[in-house]
């Protein structure tokens, strides 16, 4: 049986030890980052509660700009703008009763296994989760001006293919997990089953929290899933969102990924028009490298996924690995059709039989994967995508003023 909730948490903090009645005036110091000066997410940990009715009003005690927060499972997060490096910052909190709209408000569609999310009324996604689709996703995926980037088909209208029925606008997948294939969807196919599913509104974030079966053909259980999808506050040409995603091998003991280049554990289909077949696309890496005959297969911090929208403009994709990942930098899965995705498994795909990326996931032991998205109006070079992954991996240094 799947269990749905909904929760909203708006500019929110919790405070240690402190008493909630002492939040009143105390201050956040925050130092830049080695490159930052647009918003990005910064976090402090806190494990206490505001009592009902209050929220948070963070502010700049110089400029008396106002910062996005959220509160949740002992966390604080921020998303301030302007920490260049070497800069240096205080922001007080004054605690108000107030109830205003999130930035982010994540909302389950009536009637539909749909949640949708939107930045400051703009929409910008939806997780589909509906058990009569072999696996989750998101779709649509908008980009500035509510400008579609990820493929619609088979979900909605064919553009131009309808090649890889699989390749569902944004989703996780791999190909391998204990004989089943969870990245295909024919006969032989297994699937990803939805199970509870949790969702927030936040100012500095909203998220989707979901647990998952991977099961074979059969339907039996294979491991379980847990995926978390924060999507961030932030102008609308440079979108973030971070998925965290957790495998378990609760169900069947040892679990083994076996070696295949069918997988992106985060993958996305590219629209038609935006890829490098088509002609109006260009994939880049961290490593300088360009385009699939670069860019397949090879380590790379950060990969992106740029195309031009006739008439509209150029817009892109990016997925930045994570330093705690498995077998960081990871390589990836990237083609001139429009696929693009992290692929840490394929090994023996990618080098030619020179490695192997056979893993094997002990039973009842866990292993997590963190990304972050990134979606920006302009191609990599404009987007600034190398200074947004050292947000990534740098971020504004942040403490309690004692």
């Amino acid at each position: 049986m799947r269990v749905l909730t909904g929760t909203a948490v708006f500019a929110l903090i919790v405070c240690g030890a402190w008493a909630q009645s002492g939040l009143d005036g105390k201050e956040i110091l925050m130092t830049g980052g080695q490159v930052t000066s647009v918003a990005v997410p910064v976090a402090l940990p806190c494990d206490s509660t505001l009592a009902e009715g209050e929220v948070l009003r963070i502010t700049h005690t110089k400029t008396g700009r106002e910062i996005p927060a959220t509160l949740r499972n002992g966390e604080l997060v921020i998303v301030p703008e302007g920490a260049v490096p070497g800069s240096e910052h205080r922001f007080k909190i004054k605690v108000v009763q107030d109830n205003p709209p999130p930035k982010v408000n994540v909302a389950k569609r009536e009637g539909e296994d749909v949640i949708d999310i939107a930045i400051e009324d703009v929409p910008f996604t939806a997780y589909n989760y509906s058990n009569d689709w072999k696996k989750p996703f998101l779709w649509p995926v908008l980009a500035e001006g509510g400008v579609k980037i990820t493929r619609d088909y088979p979900m909605g209208e064919k553009e131009l293919t309808e090649d890889h029925g699989h390749h569902k606008s944004l989703w996780s997948a791999f190909g391998a997990v204990n004989g089943a294939d969870c990245w295909a969807e024919g006969d032989g196919s297994g699937y990803q089953v939805s199970g509870e599913v949790t969702f927030g509104s936040g100012d500095a974030y909203g998220w989707v929290h979901a647990k998952n079966q991977w099961v074979d053909k059969d339907k039996k259980p294979v491991l379980s899933e847990e995926r978390e999808y924060r999507f961030y506050a932030g102008k609308p040409d440079a979108r973030l969102f971070d998925l965290t995603i957790t495998f378990t091998a609760d169900q069947q003991g040892d679990v083994l990924f076996k070696d295949t280049k069918e997988g992106g554990l985060i993958a996305v289909r590219m629209r038609d028009q935006m890829t490098e077949k088509a002609g109006g696309g260009l994939i880049t890496n961290s490593r300088g490298q360009k385009t699939m005959a670069e860019c397949w297969g090879q380590p790379a911090e950060w990969c992106d996924y740029s195309g031009t929208v006739k008439d509209v403009g150029d817009f892109g994709i990016t997925f930045f690995d994570n330093p705690q990942n498995l077998r960081y930098p990871s390589r990836w899965h990237v083609r001139d059709y429009g696929l693009h995705g992290a692929n840490v498994f394929g090994l023996n795909d990618f080098t030619k039989g020179a490695e192997n990326g056979d893993y094997t996931l002990k039973g009842g032991e866990k292993i997590t994967f963190k990304y972050r998205a990134y979606i920006h109006s302009g191609n990599a070079e404009v987007a600034k995508v190398a200074d947004r992954y050292a947000d990534y991996v740098t971020p504004p240094a942040a403490r309690w003023a004692e």
